[in-house]
């Protein structure tokens, strides 16, 4: 099976070329793929969480500053 893509700027033409596309005997249309989720902050956090790519605990200030200094 031989592939097509299009890259059409106006969306507005969408559904007329899906229908026109649509009526021609052995032309299929395909669904696009899902779109990535952006991973926000909080997501991105707990990645390194699990990855093991976070310091702690620490029990007093001085002992976080201690380890930032090093």
């Amino acid at each position: 099976m031989t592939q097509l893509i299009l890259n059409v700027e106006n969306p507005a033409i969408l559904p007329s070329l899906k229908k026109v596309l649509g009526a021609l005997d052995g032309v299929s249309i395909a669904k696009s793929a899902p779109k990535r989720k952006k991973k926000c902050g909080l997501d991105l956090a707990l990645e390194d969480v699990r990855a093991g790519r976070v310091s702690g605990p620490f029990n007093s200030v001085e002992e976080l500053m201690a380890h930032l200094m090093k």
